[in-house]
C-alpha cells in the first residue's frame, strides 16, 4: 500500500499535468497553423493588388502625355468657344470651334493622340448639366465612332467635371474598362463648356488568365468584385453561382480573406472552406499527436511497470552498472554503449539523460560552426566595418577596411576614425555622435581620404548597438567606395539631359534653364531672347552626303556656335536640325539683333569635313522677354513662329515673333494639315487638258492639272496652296501622288481604247531628290501595261534649281527609261539660257502671259519669236500656252511652234470626260 500510495501521490499528478501540457500545446499549434493560413491568403491578396496596381501603371503614361498631346493640338487650332447649336445625331448640341475651325462629329484630333496602342480620346460639349461626345473615337458595340452619345450621368467622372475638377481612374466607358482622365474645357472667359477625355483600355486578357490560374488550398479561389459587387476575375474551376453562394455565406462554412484595391475601386476575395482549413491543420499536428501518443504509451508502461516492480527491481540492472554509467556521464563521455534497462528504471532514465547531454553537445558544437561562419563574413565581407567602443576609440575592424583605407588592422585598433580620413571634409563628424543624449543611428554619404592622399565617396552607415539595459556601447560603422558608381550616375544624369550627338542640352534640361531664367528676368528686371533656330536646306546635305556627315556637320555647329555664347547662356538641340537658344545680358533689342546677326554669319562659313566643305545658312526665329509675357512653352512656341516666318520668306534671316506673323504662319500650318487629310481622304484630284498640233491638229497629250476640294475654301488651284508647301516634303509625297494618279488614268483609258500621253508637273525639290528616278521606275513597273514614252514630266523654269549637274543626270536617267521632259512657264524666271543650254530637255512650254498679249503688245510677240529661233537652233519642240484665239493658233503656226494648248482648244475637265471629249474634237480645227 506504501508503493500504491507513492505512486498516487507523485506519478499520477506527472502523467496529469504531462496531458494537460499536451492538450495545451495542441490547442495552440492547431491555432497556430490557422493563423499562417490566413497570413498566406493576405499575403496572396497582396500579391494580386501589385498585380493590378502594375497594370494601371503601364498605361498611366500613356494617359497622361495623350492628354498634353491632344491639348496641344487644340491650341493650334485656337481657344475653344461655343457658337450657336449644331445637330448631331439627331440631337442638338452646343456648336464647339477651336479658334473658327468646327470640331463637331470630326475626329482628326483624336485620331492623332491614340494612334499606337488600345487608346481612345474624346472631345465632349456641355449641354445644361449633361456632356456630349462630339469628337471621339470611342466605339460603340456596332463598330461605329460614338458620336452624340452622352458622358455617364451616374458615372464617377461627371460630378468631378460638374465642380471644374479632373478626374483621374479606371470607369467603365460603353462596357469597356479603361483607365481614364477627364479634364475640364473653359472658353477665353472660363465658362465650362465642355470637357477632355483621353483613356487606354486596360488588357483584362493577362490579368484575367493569370488569376484563373490562381487558387488556395485545394477548394481555395480567388474572386475579385467590382465597385457594384460584381465578379470581375475568377478562378478556373470555379462556377459564378458557387462564388456568389460562397461571398455571400453566413454560416461560418468558407473563410475569406479580402483586401481593398482603391485605384481599381476593386476588392480582391480569397475564400476557402473552413474544414479544409482545420483538416489542414490537424494534418500538421500528426508529429506532435505521434509524440502525445509515445509519451502516453510510455507513461501508461510506466505505471503499470511501476505497479509491478517498485519492489521487485526499482534500480533496472546491476549496480555496478548504474556505477559505471554515471562515472562515464560525469568525466563527459556521452558516447553510446549499448547499455539498456526497462522504461522506468533508474539506469533507463540514466540512458536517457546521456542521450539528451549527447544532443546538447551537438547542438552546442552547432552554434559554434555558426559563430565561425558569422566571423567569416565579417571577414570577407567587401564593404569596410569597423566596431568603436563607447569613447569613440576602433576595437575591431574587417580585412576590408584595411584595403578601403590603406591602413592595417595593428595600426588602426584603439585610435578614433577620423585619424584614418573617414569623413574628412567633417572633422566633427563622430564627435558629435558620442555626447550626451545623441546615440543614432546615421546614412548617408561623405568622403574620405586614403592613405596615399586621393578621396573617394563612400556610402556611410553608423548604428549604435546597446546592452539587454538599453546602456550605450559600440558603434558598428560600415562604408563602401562608390566614387565609380557614383560617376557611372553622374554621366547617366548627363544622358538624361544633354543630346546624344553634340552633347548640348536637350529639351529637358534648356525647359528648366529657361524657367530659371525667366525667375531671375523678373526679379532683376532683365531682358532674356528666347531663339529658335533651324537649318536650311540641311536636308539636302543628309541626302547626297549621307547621315554620317550630317552628323558630324550639326557636331562643328554646336562647337562653333557654343564658343562664341556666354557661360550664362544655353544653346540646346531640340532634335534633328533644330536648335533653341537662351540669351541674356543683352538690355535692348538692338543688341540682341547683333549677337543674332553675328551667329548667322558665323552658321553660313564653310564646314571642312574630311575632304568636302558644306557651307550652310539657318533661318532664326526669336522672342524678347517680358516684352513677350507668356510661360516658357509659349515663349518657345512664338520663336518657332518667327523662325516659320523667317523660313518661308527665303531663310538666311532672323526674325523677332510679332502677331501678324504668327497668324500667318498658323494659318499655314492650317492649310499644310488641312492638305495631309486631303491627301489621306483623296480630296484632291486631276484635271486633264489637252495638248494640240498645231499642224494636224492631233491632241497628241494631255497635263494633269491638281485640284482640292477644299470642305471650306471651295475648288483650289496649285496657285492656292502650293507655294505653302514647296519647302516641305510633302511637295514630294505630293508630286508622287501626281505621277501614279496620271499612270492610273492613262491605264483606265487604254481599257476603254484610248492611248495618249500625259504630262505631270513636279517641283524643284522633288526632281532632285535620291529616290527620284527609283521612284519613276517603281511605278513603271506598277503598270506595266504604260509605255515610259507615255508620261511626259514638267518642270517649272522659275524652280529653285541648285543642284544642275544632278538634275541633269536625272535626266538623262529618265531618259533611258523613256521618259520625256519639258521646261514649263519658260521666259518668266531670269535663268531661261541657263536652263535651255544645261537641261536636256524635250520641250519648251511659252508662258502663257506672254501669248495673252502677244496680238496687242509688240514685245511680247518678240519674246515668242525669239523663243521659237532659240528652241529650232538647240532642237527642241516649242509648246504655247494660254492659246484662246484661232488668230494667235495661226501666227503661232507660222512662226514655226509646234503644239499649242489653252481655253481656245479646251478647258481642263475630269479624267472620265477625255474619251468623250476626243469622240468629238480629233483631230482639233484651229480654225
Amino acid at each position: 500500500m506504501k508503493h500504491y500510495a507513492l505512486f498516487k501521490k507523485i506519478l499520477l499528478p506527472l502523467a496529469a499535468i504531462s496531458l494537460t501540457i499536451g492538450l495545451i500545446s495542441f490547442a495552440y499549434i492547431f491555432n497556430q497553423h490557422l493563423a499562417k493560413i490566413e497570413a498566406e491568403a493576405n499575403e496572396e491578396t497582396q500579391k494580386l493588388s501589385n498585380l493590378l496596381i502594375t497594370a494601371r501603371t503601364l498605361v498611366s503614361e500613356h494617359v497622361l502625355s495623350s492628354m498634353a498631346l491632344l491639348q496641344q493640338y487644340a491650341s493650334v487650332e485656337g481657344q475653344p468657344s461655343i457658337s450657336g447649336m449644331t445637330t448631331l445625331e439627331d440631337k442638338q448640341v452646343p456648336n464647339l470651334l477651336f479658334g473658327n475651325t468646327p470640331q463637331t462629329g470630326k475626329s482628326i484630333l483624336v485620331d492623332s493622340v491614340t494612334r499606337i496602342g488600345s487608346g481612345t480620346a474624346t472631345i465632349f460639349v456641355k449641354r445644361d448639366q449633361h456632356f456630349f461626345r462630339i469628337a471621339t473615337n470611342v466605339k460603340k458595340a456596332d463598330g461605329s465612332n460614338a458620336f452624340g452619345t452622352e458622358l455617364d450621368t451616374k458615372g464617377k467622372a461627371i460630378t468631378q467635371l460638374l465642380n471644374n475638377q479632373t478626374f483621374y481612374g479606371v470607369v467603365d466607358i460603353l462596357g469597356e474598362a479603361y483607365l481614364s482622365r477627364y479634364e475640364p474645357m473653359h472658353d477665353n472667359k472660363g465658362q465650362l463648356i465642355g470637357a477632355w477625355y483621353v483613356g487606354y483600355k486596360l488588357n483584362f486578357n493577362a490579368i484575367d488568365q493569370a488569376i484563373r490560374q490562381w487558387g488556395f488550398l485545394e477548394k481555395g479561389f480567388v474572386a475579385i468584385t467590382d465597385h457594384q459587387g460584381s465578379i470581375r476575375f475568377l478562378t478556373a474551376g470555379v462556377s459564378r453561382q458557387r462564388a456568389i453562394g460562397a461571398l455571400n455565406n453566413t454560416h461560418d462554412e468558407w473563410k475569406k480573406v479580402t483586401r481593398e484595391v482603391p485605384e481599381w475601386d476593386f476588392t480582391i476575395n480569397i475564400l476557402y472552406p473552413a474544414s479544409e482549413a482545420y483538416w489542414s491543420a490537424l494534418g500538421a499536428l500528426s508529429p506532435v499527436l505521434i509524440i502525445t501518443l509515445v509519451v502516453a504509451l510510455v507513461a501508461l508502461i510506466a505505471l503499470i511497470s511501476g505497479l509491478r516492480r517498485f519492489v521487485l527491481n526499482p534500480l533496472g540492472g546491476e549496480p555496478e552498472t548504474a556505477k559505471q554509467l554515471l562515472m562515464r556521464i560525469e568525466s563527459g563521455d556521452f558516447a553510446e554503449d549499448n547499455t539498456t534497462a526497462e522504461p522506468g528504471t533508474l539506469i533507463a532514465n540514466m540512458v536517457k539523460m546521456r542521450r539528451r547531454l549527447r544532443e546538447m553537445l551537438s547542438q552546442i558544437q552547432a552554434n559554434a560552426n555558426r559563430l565561425k561562419i558569422s566571423s567569416s563574413v565579417f571577414e570577407h565581407a567587401t564593404d569596410a566595418i569597423f566596431i568603436t567602443d563607447a569613447h569613440g576609440l576602433i576595437v575591431q575592424c574587417n580585412p576590408s577596411f584595411s584595403a578601403i583605407t590603406g591602413y592595417s588592422q595593428n595600426e588602426v585598433i584603439g585610435k578614433p576614425p577620423q585619424a584614418f580620413g573617414l569623413a574628412c571634409h567633417e572633422p566633427d563628424f563622430f564627435e558629435s555622435f558620442y555626447k550626451p543624449k545623441t546615440v543614432q543611428e546615421w546614412r548617408g554619404e561623405v568622403w574620405n581620404q586614403h592613405r596615399h592622399g586621393q578621396e573617394y565617396l563612400t556610402e556611410f552607415e553608423l548604428s549604435p548597438v546597446m546592452n539587454e539595459s538599453g546602456i550605450f556601447e559600440h558603434y558598428v560603422g560600415l562604408f563602401s567606395d562608390i566614387t565609380h558608381a557614383k560617376e557611372q550616375q553622374n554621366k547617366l544624369e548627363h544622358l538624361a539631359y544633354h543630346d546624344a550627338l553634340t552633347q548640348l542640352p536637350n529639351r529637358i534640361l534648356f525647359s528648366r534653364r529657361l524657367q530659371h531664367a525667366l525667375i531671375e528676368a523678373e526679379r532683376e528686371q532683365s531682358l532674356i531672347a528666347i531663339c529658335y533656330i533651324d537649318l536650311d536646306d540641311f536636308k539636302i546635305v543628309n541626302d547626297q552626303y549621307g547621315h554620317e556627315y550630317g552628323d558630324k556637320l550639326l557636331t562643328q555647329l554646336a562647337s562653333r556656335l557654343t564658343g562664341m555664347l556666354r557661360p550664362t547662356d544655353t544653346i540646346a538641340r531640340l532634335g534633328g536640325d533644330e536648335f533653341a537658344m537662351l540669351l541674356c545680358g543683352c538690355h535692348t533689342q538692338a543688341e540682341y539683333t547683333r549677337l543674332l546677326k553675328r551667329l548667322l554669319t558665323a552658321i553660313e562659313k564653310p564646314f571642312a569635313i574630311d575632304k568636302f566643305k558644306f557651307s550652310i545658312s539657318a533661318s532664326i526665329g526669336y522672342t524678347l522677354y517680358p516684352f513677350d509675357h507668356h510661360p516658357p512653352d509659349t515663349l518657345l512656341r512664338h520663336a518657332d513662329h518667327a523662325m516659320y516666318h523667317a523660313k518661308t520668306h527665303g531663310g538666311h534671316q532672323y526674325h523677332l515673333f510679332d502677331l501678324a506673323s504668327a497668324q500667318q504662319s498658323q494659318q499655314q500650318q492650317t492649310l499644310l494639315k488641312d492638305l495631309l487629310v486631303a491627301i489621306q481622304h483623296n480630296h484632291i484630284r486631276l484635271a486633264y487638258q489637252p495638248q494640240a498640233s498645231m499642224q494636224t491638229g492631233e491632241i497628241f497629250c494631255f497635263e494633269a492639272l491638281l485640284r482640292w476640294q477644299h470642305p471650306v475654301r471651295g475648288l483650289l488651284y496649285p496657285n492656292d496652296f502650293l507655294a505653302s508647301v514647296e519647302h516641305t516634303t510633302l511637295i514630294i509625297d505630293i508630286g508622287y501622288w501626281v505621277i501614279e494618279e496620271g499612270l492610273r488614268q492613262l491605264s483606265e483609258w487604254q481599257k476603254q481604247g484610248f492611248n495618249t500621253q500625259v504630262s505631270v508637273n513636279i517641283a524643284a525639290q522633288h526632281l532632285m531628290h535620291k529616290q527620284f528616278t527609283e521612284q519613276i521606275t517603281s511605278l513603271l513597273q506598277k503598270y506595266p501595261e504604260i509605255q515610259p514614252q507615255q508620261l511626259h514630266i514638267e518642270i517649272t523654269e522659275s524652280a529653285a534649281i541648285t543642284d544642275f549637274a544632278r538634275v541633269n543626270r536625272v535626266i538623262q536617267q529618265c531618259h533611258a527609261l523613256g521618259v520625256s521632259f519639258s521646261i514649263d512657264d519658260f521666259g518668266t524666271g531670269y535663268s531661261s539660257l541657263i536652263y535651255l543650254r544645261r537641261l536636256p530637255v524635250d520641250i519648251i512650254k511659252i508662258d502663257q502671259s506672254f501669248v495673252h498679249n502677244m496680238l496687242i503688245n509688240q514685245e511680247d510677240m518678240a519674246v515668242i519669236r525669239s523663243v521659237i529661233t532659240l528652241c529650232r537652233e538647240f532642237g527642241r519642240k516649242v509648246i504655247a500656252e494660254g492659246v484662246e484665239k484661232a488668230e494667235q493658233a495661226r501666227i503661232l503656226r507660222s512662226l514655226g511652234c509646234d503644239y499649242a494648248q489653252g481655253y481656245g482648244i479646251a478647258r481642263a475637265m475630269p479624267g472620265n470626260k477625255v474619251v468623250e471629249w476626243m469622240s468629238k474634237h480629233s483631230p482639233y480645227q484651229f480654225d
